[in-house]
């Protein structure tokens, strides 16, 4: 089998030498940063997994170790689980879960705030799973001066491309990231969004797919996308998901959410410009998934 859209013949080989012929193949690789295709098995036994070929040895060592140790935290059916991988090709077979992304939901109102505050309870979970070694915690706890030093090397690599004033906003923001005070450490998930989540109805739980960003950092850095995109024009269902989190922002996370979020545009449309480079790397040099384009300073009011 050849193709782009087509799961490339040794690792079907591979899929097959641990859960049998495969019947069925689909290429759903486009709600995911990886390359995912969903299978089944012969008809007499029906089984539905996923096959994922992971974008760096990073992203495939972040999503290995998360399926080992922290998503049995979530519970049953909250999260794929992990059948085999193959360091060889990056590969990794885990079973498909049912459900719809939040992005194409129709819920409205009241239902979709309830979808929101079970996402909270469930990110909360993820937050308290593994334990956090010494040598975990160090590097957690550099993410935001990293993160606030990589922006900067975006700004300075974008040349004329980012307007002058945007520029001092950005790097004020930078500044600012710097200098907060402690703020809570955990596993985050590191790209929960409308996306990853996926809604089977209120008598299924919700679940969470895509773990390849997955590793110890700041929490904070788990609401960013969704305070990029829905909840910047629902407020209601930011307040709804910090009811089913447990807890509120305490005052330095909220200044790290105004800053991350508009810092993580610029490394955004920075990429898709081409303006990084010249050794300049993002904090998440894995492919993204597609997102509302906010400038910084938009992004940060969304947040607020």
């Amino acid at each position: 089998m050849t193709g782009a859209t087509t799961l490339p013949d040794p690792v079907r080989a591979w899929a097959e030498s641990v859960i049998g012929p495969l019947t069925c193949l689909r290429d759903a690789s486009a709600a995911h940063p990886s390359r995912v295709w969903e299978v089944t098995t012969r008809p007499e036994s029906g089984r539905r997994f996923c096959v994922k070929l992971a974008a760096s040895p990073l992203a495939f060592t972040r999503e290995t170790f998360a399926h080992r140790h922290a998503v049995s935290y979530l519970g049953p059916g909250r999260a794929p689980r992990l059948t085999a991988t193959s360091a060889q090709h990056l590969a990794l077979l885990m079973t498909a879960l049912p459900g719809t992304p939040l992005s194409d939901l129709r819920a409205t109102g009241a239902a979709l705030e309830t979808v929101h505050r079970k996402a909270g309870a469930l990110v909360a979970q993820l937050h308290q799973a593994g334990k956090l070694t010494p040598a975990a915690r160090e590097e957690a706890a550099q993410t935001l001066r990293r993160t606030a030093d990589s922006a900067e090397r975006s700004v300075h690599a974008s040349g004329d491309q980012m307007p002058p004033e945007e520029r001092e906003f950005v790097l004020a923001r930078a500044a600012e990231l710097r200098t907060l005070g402690r703020v809570p450490l955990g596993y985050i998930h590191g790209h929960v969004d409308e996306h990853t989540l996926r809604w089977s109805g209120t008598r299924e739980p919700l679940a969470l797919i895509a773990f390849e960003r997955a590793r110890f950092a700041p929490v904070v850095q788990d609401f960013v996308p969704l305070a990029r995109g829905p909840w910047a024009e629902q407020p209601r269902l930011r307040t709804a998901f910090f009811t089913g989190y447990g807890r509120p922002l305490i005052p330095e996370e909220k200044r790290a959410l105004l800053c991350l979020t508009a810092l993580h545009g610029v490394g955004v449309r920075a990429a898709s410009t081409g303006a990084v480079g010249g050794g300049c790397r993002m904090t998440h040099p894995e492919p993204r998934l597609p997102e509302r384009q906010l400038t910084p300073r938009r992004a940060e009011s969304a947040a607020r």
